[in-house]
């Protein structure tokens, strides 16, 4: 029940904040009059998802059961929410959405070597789990990802979860994350957007508050994205890296899915084979080798 009611919760302050960032306009409202609030209305949102405006400022306090799947379309629809956003809305409306175990036993590392053993090289790869732990890393990550992964640990590196290295952290706290990438700033938006997207439906998780709570109070760059509630789960992409000792590098990435874990994910940064980028990041791995 605690971890519905605060999904309930999470749910309503997410329907505020899309309420107050839509312009009527864009709904297809007439905005003649005066307002004293930005975005829309509650009775607005009410009217034009079908539903009472009492039940509508029930849901935005968090109050009463789940909403219907029905109802979510529609206050989807009102809020002109996209697919990402939706899919979040149906996730926090849902008690049994992805209630796998989140616990990292000895079996689940080992699983997240053998992954890493299935990447050519000079591909950077690294498993993590749903908050962005980072579980196993191999040789070219720890070359590419300067001063985020421990050096002596190759494809093996893991540790205890208090001293694992954490993707989200590494961005906002290490200085070098902020001269390893020259567009930092998407990089961060990308990076909370998908923490929101991949685990922000079940805000009671231990893994999630203690590293909010932590960030919140390391960097007001964090909090300011955090507050956001941008979802946009990332899949795949392209990243450039200002590499100290190799220069610039323009890299794919694809993040797998690892079946039968608890969220672990497969991230790999790879170049088209022969170009240029390719040979850069072979030079990166020699690099960390010597």
């Amino acid at each position: 029940m605690a971890t519905l009611n605060a999904q309930l919760r999470e749910l309503g302050t997410f329907l505020r904040g899309r309420r107050g960032r839509l312009e009527p306009v864009e709904a297809g409202i007439d905005r003649s009059g005066p307002r004293r609030t930005p975005g829309l209305r509650r009775e607005e949102v009410a009217d034009a998802a079908g539903v009472s405006l009492g039940y509508y400022v029930r849901l935005e306090q968090g109050r009463g059961g789940p909403p219907s799947a029905g109802v979510l379309d529609a206050l989807a629809r009102a809020l002109c929410l996209d697919d990402d956003e939706q899919a979040h809305l149906h996730a926090l409306a849902d008690p049994s959405h992805n209630r796998r175990p989140t616990a990292v036993s000895a079996e689940h590392l080992q699983q997240a070597r053998d992954v890493l053993d299935l990447v050519a090289p000079p591909s950077a790869a690294y498993v993590i789990d749903r908050v962005g732990d980072v579980l196993a890393w191999n040789a070219a990550a720890a070359a590419l990802f300067v001063g985020h992964f421990l050096e002596d640990a190759g494809t093996t590196g893991h540790g205890p979860d208090d001293i694992r290295p954490n993707n989200v952290r590494y961005l906002f706290v290490n200085p070098a994350a902020r001269r390893l990438f020259p567009y930092w700033e998407e990089i961060v938006d990308d990076a909370v957007a998908h923490l929101r997207a991949t685990v922000g439906y079940r805000p009671d998780d231990p893994g999630l508050r203690s590293l909010v709570a932590d960030l919140s109070e390391e960097s007001a760059d964090f909090t300011q994205r955090w507050e956001r509630r941008n979802v946009r789960p990332c899949h795949s992409g392209r990243k450039v890296f200002e590499h100290p000792r190799i220069g610039r590098l323009d890299l794919d990435y694809r993040v797998l899915d690892i079946p039968a874990t608890c969220h672990h994910r497969l991230v790999v940064y790879s170049a088209a084979k022969g170009s240029a980028d390719f040979c850069a990041l072979g030079r990166v791995s020699e690099s960390w080798s010597a």
